[in-house]
C-alpha cells in the first residue's frame, strides 16, 4: 500500500474481502479503473498504424549485428543492411551486448494454462498472489473452432487463464512438473474447472529491481536503444517504450527516462544482484561434472541428454526415428552448458536464457547463433573457447560488483545511503 501511494496511486485500497477471496483467501490490494484488451487485436492495430504512416515490417528477417553511428545499421543474417537514424533492440533480451544488461536481469521460464469454466462462475478480474513462485488468473471468452463441441465459432463459455510456477530458464529437475503443479493449484482453488484446453510456456526477463530497462544501451553509441526486462508485462512496457524511446530519439526529455534507464545500478538491489550473480557462476560447475548419460546409447527416442566425450560435452538428441543429432553443449553466448528441456524439446541455457531447438538451432537470444557442430573445431580448441568464455563472464561480473560497491561507498560518504538511496 505504501509503495502504491508513493507511485501516486491514491485510489488503491486494501480490502479484507474481495470478489476473489473465496478462491485465494486473505486481504487484497484493489486497483480500480483497469481494462482488458486482446493482445492480437492490439498488435494488429499497431501494424496497421505503422503501415498507414509509410512504415514497412519484415518478418522472418533475424538481425545478426547492430551498430550505432551516422547512420545506425542493422545487418540481417542474410546479409541485408538497414540504415536508420536510430536502432531499437526490442528482442525480449538484447543480443547486441555480452553482459551490460545480462548481468542485471535473469531469464525465467513461465507456464500457463487455459481451462474451461462455466460462464460467470469466476469474476472478471486480473488477480495474482505473492507466493514464490507466484500465480495469476484472468478470464477470456471461450470461442471454439467451427465444428468443435458446443462450437460453431460462438462463445460457449469462458476460459480461465492461470499462469506462474516460474523457474530460472534451464534450471529445473523435471521440466514437466511445473505444468502438473499449475494444474493442481488451479483445480484446488477453482473446483468448477472442467477441462484444461491449452497449455504453453514462455520466457520472461526479471530485472534486479523489478523495473524494465528502456533507453540507451549502456556503453554503446547514443543512437542504439534497448527495451527489455518486461517481467511478463510486455503490453504495458511495449507501450511505455514506444512513448519513451520516441522522445529520446527526437531529443525530448521524458519524466520516465531515469526510472527505466538501462544504465541504472540501484544500491538497494545489491542483494538481488549478488544472488543472481552467484547463481550464474554456479552453473559453470557443470563443466567439471559428468553428463546426464554416460553414452549416446542411453538417450531414448524423442529425448535428449548431455554426454561427456573426453574434455567435450555434447548435446545429444535422438529423434523419433532413432537418428542421433549431436552438437557441442556450450552456449555460444558466454559458455554455459545447456540443459535438455524434456517438455518443450529444446536446449536451454541456465545462465542467460538462450534457447535452441532439439537440433541445436537458435530460437531465442542472447546467443547469436546455434550450438556448434561437433566437427567445427577440435576438442582442444573447444576447451580453450569454453575456458575463455568462463573467465570473461567472471571478470565482467566482478567488474559490475565493484562498480556497485564503489557507488555505495560514495553514497555513504555523501550521507545518502539509507532507505531512499538508489
Amino acid at each position: 500500500m505504501a509503495a502504491a501511494r508513493r507511485a501516486g496511486l491514491d485510489d488503491v485500497t486494501l480490502d479484507a474481502r474481495s470478489t476473489v477471496d473465496r478462491f485465494f483467501g486473505g486481504p487484497f490490494l484493489r486497483f480500480p479503473r483497469q481494462g482488458q484488451i486482446d493482445a492480437i487485436s492490439y498488435l494488429a492495430g499497431l501494424v496497421r498504424a505503422v503501415e498507414r504512416r509509410g512504415g514497412r515490417i519484415f518478418g522472418r528477417s533475424p538481425v545478426r549485428d547492430v551498430a550505432g553511428g551516422r547512420p545506425a545499421r542493422a545487418v540481417t543474417r542474410d546479409g541485408w543492411t538497414v540504415a536508420a537514424r536510430a536502432v531499437v533492440v526490442a528482442t525480449n533480451t538484447p543480443f547486441n551486448d555480452r553482459l551490460a544488461i545480462h548481468g542485471k536481469q535473469a531469464a525465467y521460464t513461465t507456464y500457463a494454462l487455459a481451462a474451461r469454466v462455466p460462464r460467470d462462475a469466476v469474476p472478471r478480474v486480473l488477480a495474482w498472489d505473492t507466493a514464490d513462485p507466484y500465480h495469476y488468473v484472468r478470464l477470456t471468452d471461450d470461442v471454439r473452432e467451427p465444428g468443435a463441441p458446443s462450437g460453431g465459432g460462438a462463445s460457449a463459455g469462458e476460459l480461465l487463464i492461470v499462469g506462474g510456477e516460474d523457474h530460472k530458464t534451464g534450471q529445473a529437475d523435471d521440466f514437466r512438473r511445473p505444468h502438473a503443479r499449475l494444474e493442481s493449484w488451479t483445480r484446488a482453488h477453482f473446483p468448477m474447472v472442467e477441462e484444461v484446453a491449452f497449455r504453453w510456456s514462455g520466457e520472461v526477463m526479471e530485472t534486479i529491481d523489478g523495473l524494465a530497462y528502456i533507453g540507451r544501451n549502456p556503453g554503446d553509441d547514443p543512437n542504439v536503444f534497448v527495451a527489455t526486462g518486461d517481467s511478463g508485462h510486455g503490453m504495458t512496457h511495449g507501450t511505455i517504450a514506444g512513448m519513451l524511446l520516441c522522445d529520446l530519439i527526437d531529443g525530448r526529455t521524458n519524466p520516465w527516462q531515469l526510472v527505466y534507464d538501462p544504465a541504472r545500478l540501484p544500491m538497494r538491489a545489491a542483494p538481488e544482484l549478488a544472488r543472481e550473480g552467484t547463481n550464474v557462476a554456479l552453473q559453470y560447475a557443470r563443466w567439471v561434472r559428468g553428463g546426464d548419460a554416460t553414452s549416446v546409447d542411453e538417450v531414448l527416442p524423442g529425448e535428449g541428454a548431455i554426454v561427456r566425450s573426453g574434455v567435450d560435452l555434447l548435446a545429444v538428441h535422438r529423434d523419433d526415428d532413432g537418428r542421433v543429432h549431436a552438437r557441442r553443449a556450450m552456449c555460444p553466448h558466454l559458455g554455459c552448458v545447456v540443459s535438455w528441456n524434456a517438455f518443450e524439446k529444446t536446449w536451454d541455457c541456465p545462465c542467460h536464457g538462450s534457447r535452441f531447438d532439439r537440433f541445436g538451432e537458435l530460437i531465442h537470444g542472447p546467443a547469436q547463433r546455434g550450438l556448434a557442430r561437433v566437427d567445427d573445431a577440435g576438442a582442444d580448441g573447444f576447451a580453450v573457447r569454453a575456458a575463455s568464455a568462463v573467465l570473461d563472464a567472471a571478470l565482467r561480473s566482478a567488474s559490475m560488483a565493484a562498480a556497485l560497491a564503489l557507488r555505495a561507498l560514495r553514497a555513504i560518504r555523501r550521507g545518502e545511503a539509507g532507505p531512499g538511496a538508489r
